[in-house]
């Protein structure tokens, strides 16, 4: 009889156990799905700091390198502010400065794969190359660097929009127009949420979803 009693015992021990591996099994698909959501929410929001700093970088670089619009009301007051106006119209903006401070800014949220070395669509940059050098890293992370630097500098990936806002300011030099820079990046996808997350795709399938920052400097 109490050989029968444990025997019985053993049946429903093995029968738990098996429930319990079958509600593991069944679960575990859930809770991947979580903690993939999770880790893609948390990447985004890491990227959209990213971001801001690449929309800042590009209105400081703005400042310097946008040339001023021309007012013609202060210009018609003050014979002074008319030659100065006059200078400034055979200035030339050089939006590759700009466009080149949010990229660098935007590094950090770049992947780290090669998918954009893959593309074939990375140029040159003796910069980036100089501070892989200068800094004397490993194999690994010299190539982890320059795949970041590719998919920043990688045409598409990033757009960026400077206008002077629209007001009433001197050209005699005393005040300057705020400055308003947007910049667009194409943030790259990577847990399974991708399908589902995307704005679109890149030539070798690989997933991005779009975001956008705005920043106004004076």
């Amino acid at each position: 009889m109490t050989r029968l009693i444990h025997h019985i015992g053993r049946l429903a021990r093995r029968r738990r156990e098996g429930a319990l591996s079958m509600e593991a099994m069944l679960a575990l698909p859930a809770l991947l799905i979580i903690f993939s959501g999770v880790a893609q929410t948390m990447l985004m929001a890491q990227n959209r700091v990213y971001l801001e700093q690449a929309a800042y970088a590009a209105a400081r670089s703005a400042l310097v390198h946008k040339c001023p619009p021309f007012d013609v009301a202060a210009a018609l007051q003050s014979p002074i502010a008319a030659i100065n106006a006059a200078a400034r119209s055979k200035c030339t903006d050089e939006p590759g400065k700009w466009e080149d401070a949010a990229r660098w800014a935007l590094i950090s949220a770049a992947p780290s794969s090669a998918f954009a070395q893959g593309r074939g669509a990375c140029p040159r940059l003796p910069a980036a190359e100089q501070i892989a050098t200068a800094s004397a890293l490993g194999d690994g992370l010299t190539d982890a660097f320059m795949n970041r630097v590719c998919y920043a500098f990688e045409p598409g990936n990033v757009e960026v929009e400077v206008a002077w806002q629209s007001g009433i300011f001197s050209t005699f030099g005393v005040t300057t127009p705020p400055v308003e820079a947007t910049v667009t990046y194409r943030y790259p996808l990577t847990t399974p949420f991708r399908r589902f997350l995307d704005d679109g795709r890149h030539s070798d399938g690989s997933y991005w979803r779009e975001g956008s920052a705005t920043v106004v400097l004076q």
